[in-house]
């Protein structure tokens, strides 16, 4: 009995474990899960891990699908780098056939090493024979590693590669494509997730190049709307000048046509009348010298030629007005015309001489010049019994100087104390001279009387250039 009961512990001892699949039902007991593989929660927990993953990788290529306002250069990159992520792939490229994108994109966008290349020499080797092969079956390409001995295929890399086709409206637009690492298996749902990640880029290329086209002809609309805007006020501002231009036309008509008119009546007054009073007054001064000093005539004809001279001077302003409405004063010109009358009308040789650089006057002030020098020629003519003149006009910087000489017998001291009487207002003196004060006087010019070198008298004329001068013709 003892030794039965001594073998007994011993017999429990070595009983044998109940067999494998006694061990599996106590197991099931235990965790409450029933397995049909010893490797179920291996697989499970790479799946949950693939899932996790490719939940991410959605996140990420719908974050990369809404880069299209951007463009379609960032819009490529980003699906380009959420490719790479899913598979953690050494390299994600993305290619364009001739197509509708290639006339915007690069042949090629490689992602690799956190570097972003554009250019075939920039891509792996495998890239183009694989994206080749893809666009010529139109369905996923999955080169292995190893597989170099293909020139086809060519895969001299650690992994393999996957491309799939990038369609758009049924058109081949391009590849997707990854370089996977080293021990990694292909699995289908990664192929449709690549295939339809492929498929969203290419709608979403045609959408972001059809936005950025919107864009750039919204851009050139906006330009053109801007331009026509432009346009339109630059065509009323344009306008506003043709009219105001067409007023000035209609002015300048009606200033030639009443122009031509006095113009006209200016040429009639001094062809006919002027020439009729200055016969007059010739002919007066040749009676005059044909009567003695004695005869009760002669005051007659003295007081009948200073009538005649004096409605010459005013038919003289009034052709003057008439005709210099539009023209602008020529001092020089108006002295020259006087010079070649008086060679006409009187025996005196005259010479005229102009220094200085000639400046524009106001019609006043060259009117009342050429009056006065007029008038000292006339006095030469009539009185100094001379048979030459000289007549001198010099501008400078702020005055003008007129003369006039004479190689006469004149008394220069007598002339000056005339002028100066005649400029107090004395009717009974000499109506030139009173004429010569007058207009001095408006010009505010100094004047006077002196004796010419080689004999004869000399009239001088001093007047500021810029005086308070009126605008009329100064008698």
């Amino acid at each position: 009995m003892g030794g039965a009961a001594a073998d007994q512990p011993g017999s429990a001892r070595e009983a044998p474990w109940p067999d494998p699949a006694d061990r599996e039902r106590v197991l099931e007991r235990l965790i409450g899960v029933r397995s049909s593989k010893p490797s179920f929660y291996a697989a499970w927990r790479e799946k949950s891990a693939r899932l996790d993953r490719t939940i991410e990788t959605l996140e990420r290529i719908s974050a990369a699908l809404c880069v299209t306002p951007e463009g379609p250069a960032a819009l490529c990159e980003a699906v380009v780098e959420a490719a790479g992520h899913h598979f953690r792939a050494r390299w994600a490229a993305m290619t364009f056939a001739d197509g509708l994108l290639a006339h915007e994109l690069p042949p090629v966008i490689v992602h690799s090493g956190g570097r972003v290349g554009r250019a075939w020499d920039e891509a792996p080797r495998v890239l183009q024979p694989l994206a080749a092969r893809a666009l010529t079956s139109r369905r996923p390409v999955v080169a292995a590693a190893g597989d170099g001995h293909d020139p086809k295929a060519g895969c001299n890399e650690p992994g393999g590669a996957v491309a799939v086709p990038m369609l758009l409206r049924d058109e081949l637009a391009g590849t997707l494509a990854v370089g996977l690492p080293a021990d990694t298996q292909v699995e289908e749902s990664d192929l449709s997730i690549l295939l339809t990640l492929a498929n969203h880029a290419g709608l979403a290329l045609h959408n972001a190049w059809t936005f950025q086209e919107s864009e750039r002809l919204r851009e050139r609309a906006e330009g053109a709307s801007r331009a026509a805007e432009r346009h339109a006020t630059d065509l009323e501002r344009r306008s506003g000048q043709l009219e105001r231009a067409r007023r000035r036309l209609e002015d300048a008509g009606r200033r030639q046509l009443l122009g031509q008119e006095r113009n006209r009546i200016a040429r009639e007054l001094h062809d006919s009348v002027a020439q009729h009073l200055l016969s007059i007054g010739m002919m007066l001064e040749w009676c005059r010298k044909q009567e003695p000093p004695s005869s009760p005539i002669l005051e007659r004809l003295l007081t009948s030629k200073e009538l005649a001279r004096s409605a010459l001077a005013q038919i003289r302003g009034v052709i003057y007005e008439l005709s210099s409405v539009e023209q602008p004063a020529d001092l020089p010109a108006t002295l020259d015309e006087l010079v070649e009358e008086l060679r006409h009308t009187t025996d005196l040789e005259i010479a005229l001489q102009t220094r200085g650089s000639p400046c524009a006057l106001p019609r006043a002030a060259e009117h009342a010049l050429s009056q006065i020098a007029r008038e000292a020629l006339f006095n030469v003519a009539r009185h100094a019994e001379a048979s030459r003149a000289w007549v001198a006009v010099h501008y400078g910087e702020r005055s003008i100087s007129l003369s006039v000489g004479d190689d006469g017998r004149g008394d220069p001291e007598r002339l000056q104390r005339k002028l100066e009487r005649a400029a107090h207002g004395g009717s009974n003196y000499h109506r030139g001279l009173a004429d010569i004060a007058e207009r001095a006087r408006e010009l505010a010019a100094r004047v006077r009387f002196a004796p010419r070198r080689g004999g004869g008298v000399r009239f001088e004329l001093t007047a500021p250039l810029e005086p308070p001068w009126s605008d009329g013709p100064g008698g």
